[in-house]
């Protein structure tokens, strides 16, 4: 007799009692959520779980149940739980868990995209994964109950799997309702694989600091002819871009002018590289261009602002954090929701040490966790003291000052409620390089402090309520992934919002709705 026949014969003939402490295992098919612990109620949607490290809760489903306590449970509890509100239950005799088989084709969007995803490959089938790989580049999948199979084609309209520059601006359907969505790893439309950035170089005479990314387009699409336009000196704007068969080409018409509704002008002078159009930045009064971080000249780099006008450097710290908007993230978006675990399992293995080690040597951004510069953390602080702020604000500012104080940013930074799968991808891996830091001995005994930045069109108040209550639900997703890593490190977890105040650059989310919400992560 099938579990669920089981579980829905003892629910009907046990009458709702006081709850039993059964000890359950839940877990998500990919193994990236696992919670150890008692079930001690469900809403309708989410699982409470008490665990070594307290209350957690998890969508119910989102993970399977693993465990005779699963069948108790739901014969004894008086919340309501049911077996159709898991994912699936396996108890301790049951059958194991079939996650699915598939012959899948994956394309490139660029040369580099392919050095990525074989280095990517190659590391995993060295790591003690069971994965092989053929002489034709075929790579199999494998557990004990199934077989993946990827294949590398030319043809990305056929590809069930395209590894692209996906863009984070501009308006996305949504895809996740809240942070379990993403890390459970049902169903993903998207996992980063890699990291990269471009830079803007001006010419010194043109006159300007920095340049918005709406500005930026205006330029290109030949809206913008004369720097005066935007602020800078009264010269000819001249706008450089590399041949339409380049992959950065397309990749800079991705992230900087599809966003913004444009395409770039026909008069736009072409150059073959970008060293040459590097050289000529210097040689032609009043121009512009847009390249690879990794081949800007750093002296001739402007910074770029977003919709709200925070200028933002091409800091390594930055690109990673996601606090600069011209970051290029490469992701593996799938021709239809993915619930492959074994392919799920790759892909997050691209965002390992181990693995963006090796990317950082081939020209990719590693966005392994790190450290902000304590000088720009202080000057952010500093600049709470002279703001001008409103009521709600001022109590806001008064304790990020206090809390933060002796903290120290994380990297890592999390796009906060509703997402899209770019969003959701980006999240996934930037909670996976958390978890890693966490998992390093050095860190161990520290507090960990989530704090909710966020922007709503009613007021100060609303924003302040919506960063702290996806801070709150950032704490939650790390604890309902990572319970046995924080145990084991002796974390202590807090969670603050502070609204719109003291923002590091522009709160923008896109999945339209009237407030947005970033979350980073600090250490103390």
């Amino acid at each position: 007799m099938k579990l669920t026949k089981i579980a829905t014969m003892l629910l009907c003939t046990a009458a709702p009692v006081a709850l039993f402490a059964q000890d359950v295992t839940l877990q998500s098919p990919d193994e990236f959520i696992s919670v150890d612990g008692q079930i001690v109620g469900f809403n309708g949607v989410m699982l409470r779980v008490q665990t070594t490290v307290g209350a957690v809760s998890v969508p119910a489903s989102e993970v399977i149940c693993f465990g005779d306590g699963c069948l108790e449970i739901i014969a004894s509890n008086n919340f309501g739980l049911t077996a159709d509100a898991f994912q699936s239950i396996v108890t301790d005799s049951g059958a194991e868990v079939v996650s699915g088989s598939g012959d899948l084709q994956v394309a490139f969007a660029a040369p580099a995209f392919n050095t990525l995803y074989a280095t990517a490959v190659g590391a995993f089938a060295t790591s003690g994964a069971r994965a092989q790989i053929a002489g034709d580049g075929t790579l199999t999948l494998q557990n004990d109950s199934d077989t993946a199979t990827l294949t590398a084609t030319d043809d990305a309209a056929s590809a069930n799997i395209v590894i692209e520059t996906v863009s984070l601006n501009g308006t996305t359907p949504q895809a996740y309702a809240n942070a379990f969505g993403w890390a459970g790893g049902g169903a993903l439309t998207h996992q980063m694989v890699g990291l990269q950035s471009f830079s803007v170089l001006v010419a010194p005479n043109a006159g300007i600091d920095s340049i918005s990314m709406n500005d930026l387009a205006r330029v290109y699409a030949g809206e913008v002819t004369n720097w005066s336009q935007i602020g800078g000196a009264d010269m000819n704007v001249l706008a450089l871009q590399l041949p339409t068969s380049s992959p950065l080409r397309a990749q800079m018409e991705a992230l900087v002018m599809a966003p913004a509704g444009k395409r770039i002008a026909g008069n736009v002078l072409t150059m073959s590289d970008e060293a040459g159009i590097s050289a000529s930045i210097n040689q032609f009064p009043g121009s512009i261009s847009v390249v690879s971080t990794r081949a800007a000249d750093v002296d001739m780099t402007v910074p770029v602002a977003g919709s709200c006008g925070i200028a933002v450097a091409a800091t390594p710290f930055n690109v990673k954090s996601g606090d600069y908007p011209l970051i290029r993230p490469v992701m593996a978006t799938y021709d239809a929701p993915s619930n492959l675990t074994l392919v799920t399992e790759l892909f997050d293995f691209a965002s390992t040490d181990t693995v963006q080690d090796m990317l950082a040597g081939e020209g990719f951004v590693s966005h392994i966790a790190s450290l902000q510069d304590s000088a720009l953390k202080n000057g952010r602080l500093s600049q709470l003291l002279g703001a001008s702020l409103d009521d709600a604000q001022r109590v806001a500012a008064a304790e990020m000052f206090q809390v933060l104080f002796n903290a120290d940013r994380m990297s890592p930074t999390l796009t906060g409620g509703a997402a899209s799968g770019p969003e959701g991808a980006w999240n996934r891996a930037m909670m996976q390089d958390l978890i890693a830091a966490l998992s390093d001995p050095a860190n161990a005994g520290r507090e960990i402090i989530f704090v909710g930045i966020g922007q709503s069109s009613a007021d100060s108040q609303t924003a302040i309520n919506a960063s702290i209550a996806a801070a709150a639900e950032m704490q939650a997703a790390l604890v309902a992934t990572a319970a046995d890593v924080v145990a084991a490190g002796n974390y202590t977890l807090s969670s603050y919002g502070f609204g719109d105040v003291s923002p590091a650059t522009c709160i923008d989310g896109q999945v339209a709705g009237p407030t947005y919400t970033r979350v980073e992560v600090w250490i103390r």
